[in-house]
């Protein structure tokens, strides 16, 4: 196996941890209660929270005294756990991509810095240029043995 170059290594990290700070950082927030609060009665139900993007863990989260709705503070606390969960995806999906493209530059038979690696929602989706077949199957091969990888679409294409 060759040995890895590590300056490489960090430089490919660096650039995926940095689009991740950007991306989770631009990840839009939970509307204000008002906004919610879609039928005015001062309450949020599970069907206005969903509505507006929110996930019905962060509702029952939130929703302290169990009584199927939220107040304003039941809301801020439902709310900080719906962002919080969508955070986290963003932050797998960057971990996956780190993960492949590591992967791709310890293995000799595919050329690493040839492939471009990105993630969303846990499916890898790969491209570039190789120049064999037994490449594209070899990289799928490896993206699809990260943990946490649903599906890979690989768009791989032969260098002629």
């Amino acid at each position: 196996m060759k040995p890895i170059n590590h300056r490489i290594l960090n430089l490919t990290l660096a650039g995926t941890l940095g689009a991740l700070s950007v991306s989770a950082w631009a990840a839009p927030g939970m509307p204000g209660f008002k906004t919610m609060d879609g039928n005015g009665d001062g309450m949020i139900s599970l069907q206005e929270f969903e509505a507006q993007g929110g996930h019905e863990q962060a509702f029952n989260e939130g929703d302290v005294n169990r009584d199927k709705r939220l107040s304003n503070d039941e809301y801020l606390k439902a709310a900080a756990n719906s962002d919080r969960s969508k955070a986290t995806k963003y932050v797998d999906d960057a971990w996956i991509t780190t993960k492949v493209k590591t992967l791709l530059l310890k293995e000799e038979s595919v050329k690493g810095l040839d492939v471009n690696v990105e993630t969303s929602k846990g499916t890898v989706q790969l491209s570039g240029w190789v120049t064999t077949p037994d490449q594209i199957a070899a990289a799928e091969k490896l993206a699809r043995s990260v943990e946490g990888v649903k599906g890979v679409k690989n768009d791989l294409q032969i260098k002629r």
